[in-house]
């Protein structure tokens, strides 16, 4: 992406790609919103296990209560809306969280998953390539995103 982007606006490439799309057409203000959604929806998805967890922990007969899973739900996304102000590197850490994880569950993890589950990393054919190439690639990118995050961080500190 970054070098499509560099590509199509040159040296004057901001760092996230939306911002360099013009302002005045549609197309461009529904790729901002688009972009805007995905996060908040992602988020619901990520704390709905953390909240039903907490709410374990309580007795069955209030665990069933609509208004305590209200109460957890409230109080956990506003402790972290509290934390992301107050911690002036908490976007340095979710930067850290994203290299280190996104790439370690979202490309490394499946890829070794599927040779080991179906057997195919022991016959070499184009599926094979293309995965151990795929293993090969987010390796780095998974170290060298985790170590700019860890040197944002040191930075800021």
């Amino acid at each position: 992406m970054a070098v499509l982007g560099y590509s199509m606006y040159g040296s004057h490439t901001l760092s996230q790609i939306t911002l360099n799309l013009p302002i005045h057409k549609t197309s461009s203000k529904v790729a901002i919103y688009t972009t805007l959604v995905n996060p908040i929806a992602k988020y619901a998805l990520m704390i709905t296990p953390t909240v039903n967890t907490i709410k374990d922990w309580f007795p069955s007969r209030y665990a069933k209560k609509t208004y305590l899973h209200l109460l957890i739900s409230t109080f956990f996304i506003a402790s972290s809306v509290v934390v992301a102000e107050t911690l002036p590197f908490f976007g340095y850490m979710m930067s850290l969280v994203g290299a280190l994880l996104s790439v370690t569950v979202s490309i490394l993890l499946p890829c070794l998953c599927y040779l080991k589950i179906t057997g195919i990393y022991k016959k070499l054919g184009c599926e094979t390539v293309m995965l151990f190439g795929m293993v090969v690639m987010s390796v780095p990118i998974g170290v060298l995103g985790t170590y700019i995050a860890i040197r944002e961080i040191v930075g800021s500190v």
